[in-house]
């Protein structure tokens, strides 16, 4: 089956001294996974520098259902960055995303999500200043999109928050993901933050990791195999 689909790179792997293997997500088939052959001439090398993560690709393949990589017939830059690996601190914000990006989306998600994802790219790339919540409010509103958005209901009332079943409680969970009302207090702004008023949420270098962490956390406990991310503290540690 043919498929021609604007597809998002989520990252690549080295295969056998030849090939290597990278998995893009699309907007017709959500994550596909394509072998490719190692370039050797100066022309296919150039070309093949557009296969790194996050770049935004058109691509065609011949769909194999029955194959767990698939093979590539032709693919080209949809929309080249302009400032995301030019920048230090974007590049650091870019590496995290990538990696939570490829766990967060191993299951079939295809249409809105990937439009979103494109759009929040997009965005990222043309702002000059004022993106220092971006990554948190990507991840909300990604959690929204995959289906398990925090409920609010009761946060006036209760003082304790379930990570695990999303919802206010009255009482402590009897596990240990749950936040204390210091931290539950503020999941209904961060819940309304978009990027358009983020701004206005006035964050110091530790409270943005603290809410960072609790992010991260959340979505490990709602997604099959989402691991801890090992981009985590690294990026604590440069911004």
């Amino acid at each position: 089956m043919f498929v021609s689909s604007p597809a998002i790179v989520l990252n690549r792997v080295k295969h056998t001294d030849s090939t290597f293997i990278t998995t893009l997500y699309t907007k017709q088939m959500g994550s596909v996974s394509f072998c490719m052959k190692i370039p050797k001439t100066a022309k296919s090398q150039l070309k093949h520098t557009l296969i790194q993560p996050l770049n935004l690709l058109s691509i065609e393949w011949d769909h194999k259902p029955n194959s767990t990589l698939q093979h590539i017939r032709n693919f080209h830059s949809s929309n080249p960055y302009s400032t995301i690996y030019r920048q230090s601190q974007k590049v650091i914000i870019a590496s995290f995303l990538t990696e939570t990006i490829n766990h967060a989306l191993r299951q079939e998600h295809q249409g809105e999500v990937y439009e979103f994802i494109e759009k929040s790219l997009l965005w990222f790339d043309e702002q000059e200043k004022d993106y220092d919540n971006f990554h948190l409010v990507f991840l909300i509103s990604l959690a929204k999109r995959l289906g398990f958005e925090p409920l609010t209901e009761n946060c006036r009332i209760y003082r304790y928050f379930d990570l695990i079943n999303g919802e206010y409680c009255n009482t402590t969970p009897t596990h240990n993901y749950y936040l204390q009302h210091n931290d539950a207090k503020h999941i209904p702004l961060f819940i309304n933050m978009d990027y358009t008023n983020m701004t206005h949420v006035a964050l110091n270098q530790q409270q943005r990791m603290r809410a960072l962490r609790i992010i991260t956390t959340y979505l490990r406990l709602h997604i099959a195999n989402f691991p801890k991310l090992h981009s985590l503290e690294i990026f604590g540690n440069s911004l």
